[in-house]
């Protein structure tokens, strides 16, 4: 009898075990892998195994908050990744149809250092890094897809680029992935507007960017006697130090440079063949004058030349940390920077079979 009672209570306890484990197992599972999770996200703009690719990490992927509204392709979208493994924290990703001014890519602070991103090889526009990355639509879509503000959807303007970007707002995201997600998503917005193109469902490829290196103060970011003036070097406060280029995308060019001492300067410099870009640069015609014997148009910080083989589009970036030292120990300040950008379109005009221009002004 006592015999039998123990094997009972052997087998009670088993059961209990097993359980237990099997709870434990589900949980695990449940947390930290997609296993019977959703299909897709953003309201079905994204695909959960492209989520799974850019958030390429151990975790459960989930979407967070999406505004959209029906029949319209504009929206707004969280994805996140959370796991409960030691050593792998959290993962968050917001994606969204903007509207951008001009080539915004290179002029504006929330899309800085150019010269970090993996462009695009193919015909899309597009670039990422582990903290975001953005694909221009194509131009006919810019009049037909307009971005989220607050509870509304808000159409174009008619005079701004349409684009699809994404920010992580929570680590980091694998660049590889992010690009398939973006270009994805973009292809389903552009086809909810009646403006997909082939070239978006192609599954992008990226030409990354250099790694970080000392800078040559004779050779500035690689570009043959390119070196900063004078006057744009301040000893202990900015001083050439380290630069990262991307120079392997067949239509972009793009460079940034780091200067050490105490005022935490930074420049960003980058050209671009891209028809497009181009085309919103022109748009713009602010600031811009007509340089001799008809080779293009400049101004301070931005050019256009007529090349070789088309039009380029020149810019240069300046933090406001350098923009700010610079200030406190020069007069004109904007003759320091256009003569730094002067300096660089004389030399990256070669990269592009360019004409020899004067941008500084007498």
């Amino acid at each position: 009898m006592a015999t039998s009672l123990r094997r009972k209570k052997t087998l009670l306890i088993t059961a209990g075990t097993l359980v237990s484990v099997s709870a434990l197992v589900s949980a695990h599972v449940w947390q930290n892998t997609n296993l019977m999770g959703s299909a897709s996200f953003c309201d079905q703009r994204v695909d959960s195994a492209d989520a799974q690719a850019a958030l390429n990490s151990s975790g459960r992927v989930s979407e967070g908050r999406v505004q959209s509204s029906p029949g319209k392709p504009e929206f707004t979208c969280v994805i996140e990744r959370t796991s409960r493994m030691p050593g792998h924290g959290d993962q968050q990703v917001t994606l969204k149809t903007a509207n951008e001014n001009g080539p915004f890519p290179y002029t504006t602070h929330v899309w800085k250092n150019p010269g970090a991103r993996s462009y695009f090889t193919g015909e899309t526009n597009g670039a990422v890094t582990p903290t975001g990355g953005y694909v221009v639509l194509p131009k006919s879509c810019w009049s037909k897809v307009g971005n989220i503000q607050g509870a509304l959807a808000v159409p174009p303007d008619g005079d701004s680029v349409s684009a699809v970007e994404a920010t992580v707002t929570k680590g980091q995201a694998d660049p590889e992935g992010l690009a398939r997600l973006l270009t994805r998503a973009a292809w389903k917005v552009a086809a909810d507007a009646g403006c997909a193109t082939p070239a978006l469902k192609e599954s992008p490829e990226l030409a990354a960017p250099d790694d970080v290196r000392t800078t040559d103060v004779g050779k500035v970011c690689g570009l043959p006697d390119f070196s900063l003036p004078d006057d744009a070097v301040i000893t202990g406060v900015a001083e050439p130090d380290q630069e990262q280029v991307s120079k392997d995308a067949k239509d972009v060019w793009a460079c940034d440079l780091t200067l050490a001492g105490s005022a935490g300067a930074a420049v960003s410099f980058a050209a671009t063949s891209d028809r497009d870009m181009v085309d919103v640069a022109l748009q713009d015609t602010y600031g811009f004058r007509e340089l001799p014997n008809g080779h293009g148009v400049a101004s301070f910080d931005q050019a256009v030349l007529h090349c070789a083989e088309g039009d380029v589009y020149f810019a240069v970036h300046w933090n406001n940390e350098y923009t700010g030292a610079l200030s406190d120990r020069h007069d004109r300040v904007s003759k320091v920077r256009g003569n730094t950008f002067a300096a660089f379109v004389a030399s990256a005009a070669d990269l592009y079979s360019c004409p020899d221009v004067t941008l500084t002004e007498s």
